[in-house]
């Protein structure tokens, strides 16, 4: 329906309107003189490659420029409408909450029912897109109901029940978005759920309680996950590059943790778990982690990837902090040369890391390997700053390292890849 100049004129919110809409409409990316603008600048580019002033990828590098500054104002828009969206949810919720208790049951099923299917609807809907990023949000958004519908039909009808079950059951929910999705984000949330609904497992048996004293089942059980999900992430590299990348970040996260908690046994005076447990206990932790190490292993020797002996190095140290961690009890007079045999072990593994992630091109990982490092050595400079001896030890020890550390970055800077050196792949 159009609107007569005249109707204009008498209405001010019109006018007001039309003036605003007349102000942005040159920040639209089909606006005609952004067009002309770019028309112009093809021209330009045109007769200076004609003139012999520019390459052909000097001129493709200065349009893909221009292209992008000029679609930069949509960027705003977004971010305005992000803003907006995002204030309209939080005030729903917000609202819900106020009224929880005045809203019927049924209501609230019925809700919850709904969204579970809208969600997968919309990814139904929006999954003939060129861009799957739509599709993912809504994939992600259903994983997300899938807890909060189990948490309201327990609180309706009463349940109770073991908190890993209901993990489970939302990581099971989880891995069929997961395998669909194109991006990694739906595996994060899928291993997340396994992974919690496993601690959770672990925790109605105590295993958490004595973990800082010796007890290292969680973190055999843990270090074993990790593992498989290297294992698995360079499996389905061809297949899904988004889960291999998800399950690589979640393998390398578990093994650092259980190398952090392994290392902090190293210090104390005492292994609970071989004193108290039986060997029926002990064995099988052990047995999973050494079975999956092996497997792993021999899956980097058949495939024989970059850096395979920094890779091997480093899985044969994690066993030995592992499980050296446990290997007899321990009085004050031993207790130091237990703290440098667990910190030469710790320091090795981050070497061994660095050089992995270096000789495959992966800045980040080099550079987390060495910042993990440099934390472990000045942890390990306040265990020993107890008196004046052990002090004084421990900056000799430090200052050897630090001066370590400084030439085997400076080396692996001269014959660190190009990749590595750019900040490639990581």
């Amino acid at each position: 329906m159009s609107v007569s100049g005249s109707e204009a004129i008498r209405d001010p919110s019109s006018r007001a309107g039309g003036f605003l809409l007349r102000g942005l409409q040159k920040w639209h990316p089909l606006h005609p003189a952004r067009r002309r603008c770019s028309v112009g600048i093809e021209r330009k580019l045109a007769a200076w490659k004609k003139a012999g002033l520019l390459t052909e990828d000097q001129a493709a590098a200065i349009a893909l420029h221009e292209q992008s500054q000029a679609s930069g104002a949509r960027w705003v828009v977004w971010s305005i409408a992000s803003v907006g969206g995002l204030a309209i949810a939080v005030g729903i919720i917000s609202v819900i909450a106020a009224n929880w208790d005045d809203i019927p049951e049924k209501v609230k099923l019925a809700a919850c029912g709904a969204l579970l299917l809208g969600s997968l609807g919309g990814a139904w809907r929006t999954s003939r897109l060129e861009n799957l990023w739509p599709r993912d949000l809504f994939l992600l958004f259903h994983s997300g109901m899938v807890p909060a519908t189990i948490g309201l039909i327990a609180q309706i009808y009463h349940l109770s029940g073991h908190p890993w079950r209901a993990v489970a059951l939302c990581a099971a929910f989880a891995l069929p978005a997961a395998v669909v999705a194109k991006q990694g984000l739906l595996t994060d949330v899928f291993i997340g759920f396994l992974t919690l609904a496993l601690g959770l497992f672990m925790s109605e048996y105590d295993w958490f309680n004595n973990l800082f004293d010796g007890d290292l089942r969680v973190a055999f059980i843990y270090a074993a996950f990790g593992l498989m999900l290297l294992f698995s992430a360079s499996a389905i590299r061809g297949a899904h590059l988004g889960a291999s990348a998800a399950a690589k970040r979640w393998g390398i996260g578990l093994l650092a943790a259980t190398s952090v908690a392994a290392s902090v046994c190293w210090d104390t005076t005492g292994s609970r778990w071989l004193a108290q447990q039986p060997h029926s206990i002990l064995q099988w932790p052990q047995g999973i982690f050494l079975a999956a190490a092996a497997a792993f292993s021999a899956r980097l020797w058949w495939t024989r990837p970059p850096a395979l002996g920094a890779r091997l190095a480093a899985i044969a140290l994690l066993t030995l902090l592992l499980c050296g961690a446990l290997v007899g009890r321990v009085d004050q007079n031993n207790l130091l040369l237990r703290q440098f045999i667990g910190f030469g072990l710790f320091a090795g593994l981050c070497i061994a890391v660095a050089m992995a992630a270096a000789e495959s091109g992966s800045r980040l990982g080099t550079n987390l390997a060495t910042l993990a490092l440099a934390a472990r050595v000045f942890v390990f400079y306040l265990e020993l700053a107890k008196n004046l001896m052990t002090t004084g030890i421990g900056l000799i020890v430090t200052g050897f390292v630090c001066l370590a550390v400084a030439y085997a970055w400076w080396r692996l800077r001269r014959t660190l890849p190009v990749a590595a050196r750019s900040g490639g792949a990581t």
